[in-house]
């Protein structure tokens, strides 16, 4: 069975730099709403929910580099009918999620957000 799952680097840069973006969108935005002013509950708001936004990525692509180690088994644990079939692993990380592809050549989703279960 090949491999084509991610190194843990392009993960961890990931991760960090969607931290980094949400905890300055997280200050921003409540500096904007303290400031007052002419639209700055909107700008606040805007920058809160970028924030939330990067945080969500960063607990999908969590959920990615936690399932990555025990990729035979989140075949297994997706489709036990047809993990037999498996010949490899893909990535994709717009939107975090790990395939399992088939000999067939088809393939199924195997790790992803709870959030965006089909």
């Amino acid at each position: 069975m090949t491999s084509s799952h991610p190194t843990a680097m392009p993960l961890l840069i990931g991760i960090i730099t969607a931290a980094v973006t949400a905890f300055g969108l997280t200050g921003y935005g409540f500096s904007a709403i303290g400031r007052g002013g002419r639209g700055a509950v909107a700008r606040g708001g805007a920058a809160l929910g970028g924030a939330l936004a990067a945080v969500a990525y960063v607990w999908g692509l969590m959920s990615l580099f936690l399932d990555e180690s025990g990729t035979a088994q989140a075949c297994r644990n997706a489709n036990p009918s047809l993990y037999g079939q498996v010949s490899g692993y893909s990535v994709s990380y717009l939107p975090p999620a790990l395939d399992c592809r088939m000999s067939s050549g088809g393939s199924y989703l195997a790790a992803y957000p709870a959030s965006s279960r089909p």
